[in-house]
């Protein structure tokens, strides 16, 4: 999710509520049950991946997104930031409902009645109102900020909802959304918490800003469970009282209590109401967790943490998985994107996708890029930036790699080859 879309929360006023009913899952044809105890997770957060992206073929994020996932094979795959389609969202000339996982599955290559469908509409957006025209806001401005989310952002319903597809055969689909942030954690207290405008939150919030997704698959005749979950981001973003540090971390405990059992604070709810989680099945989560496990005053990252005492992560040191976008020399980075899994899976391999930029400055006159340009080497791509120091618009060559990655998205692919024990 780009900063600056994030930053509408600031001026976002209170909208009537648009709710969504609960869909039930898309009636795909079965898969065909895998007859091996290997099997390969494959994650990317796609940067807002919308209805309009995906249905125009000449797209260039959606070309760089065809032109990375189709190097690798993969039994799992898991998305993030994709819009749910629902009908009238973000326009009144949008008809669709719940088709663009299968379409962008089709679009990058993919058999989609081969595979198995994990998609339900995130809460995202779902307190953004509507422009009197009656289309929801698409692009940043002042009046988009008035109308964006205050409690669980986006300008539009469903906005940056979380995805799976599965190629073993799925025997049941979870979706949690309307769990109640106090049915969980009842200490917790949103009305302590505002919006950046200084509105109390609503002390009968959701848990999770988008869902929690649980999906149950046979791997060689062995039970596996799959978690597809994309977490609030762990930062204020220029506001002091939000709520995205204690929610983030409460989610991530949910996460730890749904899959091992326990967590550090009590939880009233009964654990049967979800399926359970068997000690002998496998367990694989996934998805962008929004904190970063090396940043101690984290509240979030020292829940990860914990629960990597009972899971184990992919890599022991993976580094940069989200990086800010552009292509300056110095770009921040964080470790955000996660594959977790039980004790009896075997990591075979495991990899973050993030090429070298192999960055080189070309100056900042334009007569000195175009010099560059006739000469230049294949694999290599000329991109600008802006140089804040210099105030002034610079160039540079990056390596061909690093530049699709960059168009796809913010965030590096993840993925990770496993066995059963």
């Amino acid at each position: 999710m780009p900063w600056s879309l994030i930053l509408l929360l600031f001026f976002s006023s209170c909208a009537k509520f648009l709710p969504f009913l609960d869909n039930k899952p898309k009636n795909l044809e079965q898969n065909v049950k895998s007859n091996s105890t290997t099997f390969t997770v494959f994650h990317f957060n796609i940067k807002e991946l919308t209805t309009d992206k995906i249905n125009d073929p000449s797209n260039q994020q959606m070309l760089a997104v065809k032109k990375i996932i189709s190097k690798y094979n993969f039994d799992i795959l898991s998305i993030n930031e994709i819009q749910y389609d629902l009908p009238g969202v973000p326009t009144l000339a949008h008809k669709t409902d719940g088709e663009n996982l299968v379409r962008f599955a089709t679009n990058i290559g993919l058999n989609s009645s081969q595979w198995t469908p994990i998609f339900e509409p995130a809460n995202t957006g779902s307190f953004a109102a509507r422009d009197s025209d009656g289309n929801y806001f698409v692009e940043e401005s002042e009046l988009a900020r008035k109308n964006a989310d205050p409690i669980n952002y986006g300008l539009f319903p469903a906005q940056y909802s979380t995805a799976g597809l599965i190629r073993p055969r799925v025997s049941e689909k979870i979706s949690i959304n309307r769990l109640k942030w106090r049915e969980f954690n009842p200490k917790a207290e949103p009305a302590n918490y505002t919006t950046a405008d200084g509105r109390s939150l609503p002390s009968d919030m959701v848990l999770f800003d988008k869902n929690f997704n649980h999906a149950i698959t046979k791997i060689d005749g062995r039970t596996v469970h799959i978690i597809f979950l994309h977490t609030v981001p762990s930062y204020h973003f220029g506001n002091k009282k939000t709520p995205n540090y204690d929610r983030n971390a409460d989610q991530l405990k949910f996460l730890e209590w749904y899959t091992t059992g326990q967590t550090d604070i009590e939880i009233p709810l009964d654990r049967s109401r979800w399926p359970l989680i068997d000690k002998k099945d496998g367990v694989v989560i996934v998805g962008d967790l929004n904190a970063d496990v090396n940043q101690e005053a984290n509240p979030g990252g020292q829940v990860l943490k914990r629960l990597m005492k009972t899971l184990r992560p992919w890599m022991n040191n993976p580094g940069a998985t989200n990086e800010s976008s552009g292509f300056g020399p110095t770009p921040f980075q964080l470790s955000l994107d996660y594959i977790l899994v039980s004790t009896n899976i075997k990591i075979l391999d495991a990899q973050v996708i993030r090429p070298e930029s192999n960055f080189h400055s070309l100056g900042c006159s334009k007569s000195s890029m175009f010099k560059v340009k006739r000469n230049l080497r294949a694999r290599r791509k000329i991109v600008e930036y802006f140089d804040k120091t210099k105030q002034k618009t610079c160039y540079a060559t990056v390596s061909q790699d690093y530049f699709d990655i960059k168009t796809a998205s913010d965030h590096f692919p993840i993925f990770a080859k496993l066995s059963l024990d």
